[in-house]
């Protein structure tokens, strides 16, 4: 019988080694075997079990709902949507009071924990995207709105590159190249979405904001990359920058991936020109 180390297991499901542990430590749902040295391995089962977790998930039910199906079938569920909403409320109602005290330790301790429960995937959606977009419906109407906002997005970029650098060394598969577009400063849905690429097994290169589009051809044949992806919410000149994007298009010879709110706009032109739009779901694309 094969056997996989924990980064394996990791890459095969979408789930970080922390959030596979956590569980392990938590649910007593993996029970690996060990080698000498007492490092995890895991076998086909393992896999398997760990993929239904995640369907599990995707369904709206609980991390704790799902062990229990898991383990006595569907006929022990109960109240899963309820559950499920509970925790991501609870998560969000926590970030937002962290976020109101700037209090920058009791945001990471509630992030870290919401990521010991459940997939970076669902955080990020569930959680951090929410969060995001009420911070930015009130901060007219709050004394500190703005510097709130200001504080959450700082900590993002700082916690989230710090987590890309430290994950992208360890990552051995294919390569994305990933930026954001000309004028594009906007960066919290591309690190989120490049974690997210890094849990289900791809390398990732990032180049960081406001990315020349003129550039990329060489540095996807530098880097022999599979894949480049760009990011923007909106643009100024779009009609420009959709020319530019169709050119890029013409040079690269592997796919081109345009994520955000741009790209949802702009959908059905990209489309014909064989550019892969994502829209504001780039996670979808990783499942393909």
């Amino acid at each position: 019988m094969s056997l996989y180390p924990i980064r394996t297991l990791a890459e095969l499901t979408g789930v970080s080694p922390t959030t596979l542990r956590a569980w392990e430590r938590r649910y007593g749902l993996l029970k690996p075997e060990r080698t000498a040295k007492g490092h995890r391995l895991y076998g086909s089962q393992d896999i398997e079990l760990i993929r239904n977790i995640v369907r599990l998930l995707n369904q709206n039910h609980s991390i704790s709902e799902a062990v229990r199906i898991v383990r006595h079938g569907e006929g022990e569920a109960s109240s899963a949507l309820s559950e499920t909403q509970d925790d991501w409320g609870n998560f969000q109602k926590l970030l937002l009071q962290h976020v109101e005290s700037f209090n920058e330790e009791g945001l990471d301790g509630a992030y870290n924990q919401a990521l010991s429960m459940y997939p970076i995937d669902l955080v990020t959606e569930n959680v951090i995207l929410p969060v995001l977009k009420a911070l930015g419906e009130r901060w007219a109407s709050r004394e500190t709105g703005i510097a709130e906002e200001h504080f959450f997005s700082a900590y993002l970029r700082n916690k989230l590159g710090a987590r890309l650098h430290h994950e992208s060394r360890r990552s051995r598969g294919r390569t994305i190249l990933a930026a954001c577009m000309p004028d594009e400063h906007h960066e919290l849905g591309l690190l989120l979405f490049c974690l997210a690429a890094i849990s289900h097994g791809y390398r990732i290169i990032y180049l960081g904001t406001d990315m020349p589009l003129q550039q990329l051809p060489a540095a996807t044949s530098h880097t022999d990359a599979a894949a480049v992806l760009l990011s923007a919410t909106s643009i100024k000149n779009s009609e420009s920058l959709k020319q530019q994007l169709l050119e890029l298009k013409d040079k690269l010879h592997v796919p081109l991936l345009i994520g955000g709110a741009f790209s949802s706009k702009e959908n059905t032109i990209f489309d014909d020109a064989g550019i892969v739009s994502l829209g504001d779901k780039q996670n979808l694309a990783l499942e393909k």
